[in-house]
């Protein structure tokens, strides 16, 4: 129906006419989810965040490989080139042999540089070859903490046999001017490795107070560490069991 206004026009129906109340509209299909569905959204929810929690910790951790395994081949490249030398100095006729002290220390100083740089090779080659599938080939991600703390662990080692070869090398190499050439040039020589050395020590103290941190921090996730996503999502009810995560965690990274 319609309605005459006061200045004589004609007024239409309003909005809110014709329309059925608000009690009598049909429900839309998809409406509000029952209770049961929206925990396991939740538990989806959280599974989801964990997973890929877990991943980006996991990334850091191939980074820490990466890292390890770079220096695992710069020492062994730099290593198998140094115990060439030395093996090729054990090789060198010794036309003096007054001195028989003189003659051991030289080549107890070859030996043990030749010693060390082929157990730098050999356990760098090892752990090159072997680090990464360990990690890898693993039931789960305690796997690749362990390939990272041995690979850790074993570098450490190694640059203290690398350096005691280096030492040993550069003494080698002044023993054997000793032993070869006459005293004139062999305190020139001994003047020059000595400098040398010297200025050699003095710029890797300083690329090592740069570059080397303080502390070390590790990308293990220390606290409430997931075994199996699948427990994440818990049970029809929204219980989980097992593996278990709360909000307290996240303070503890």
């Amino acid at each position: 129906a319609q309605a005459h206004s006061g200045r004589g026009r004609v007024v239409g129906p309003g909005p809110w006419e014709g329309r059925p109340p608000r009690e009598s509209r049909p429900s839309v299909p998809g409406g509000p989810c029952p209770a049961k569905n929206v925990a396991a959204m939740i538990q989806a929810n959280k599974a989801s965040v964990v997973t890929g929690f877990h991943r980006d910790s996991l990334e850091v951790r191939q980074m820490e490989i990466d890292y390890h395994l770079t220096v695992f081949d710069k020492l062994s490249s730099i290593s198998s080139l140094l115990a060439t030398f030395a093996s090729s100095a054990l090789m060198v006729g010794i036309p003096r042999r007054d001195n028989p002290y003189l003659v051991t220390l030289f080549l107890l100083s070859t030996g043990s540089a030749l010693g060390s740089h082929l157990l730098v090779v050999i356990v760098s080659t090892m752990c090159i070859m072997w680090g990464p599938g360990h990690a890898l080939k693993g039931e789960d991600a305690s796997y690749v903490d362990n390939a990272v703390f041995i690979l850790d662990t074993t570098k450490t080692s190694m640059e203290k046999f690398f350096i005691f070869g280096l030492i040993c090398y550069f003494t080698s190499s002044v023993l054997v001017v000793w032993l070869l050439f006459d005293p004139t040039g062999s305190v020139t020589v001994t003047i020059i490795f000595f400098f040398i050395l010297i200025w050699l020590y003095c710029k890797s103290m300083r690329i090592a107070n740069a570059l080397l941190p303080k502390t070390k921090v590790s990308g293990r996730v220390a606290f409430n560490r997931v075994g199996n996503i699948g427990h994440l999502m818990g049970d029809s009810t929204g219980a989980l069991h097992g593996d278990s995560v709360n909000a307290h965690w996240a303070t503890n990274i």
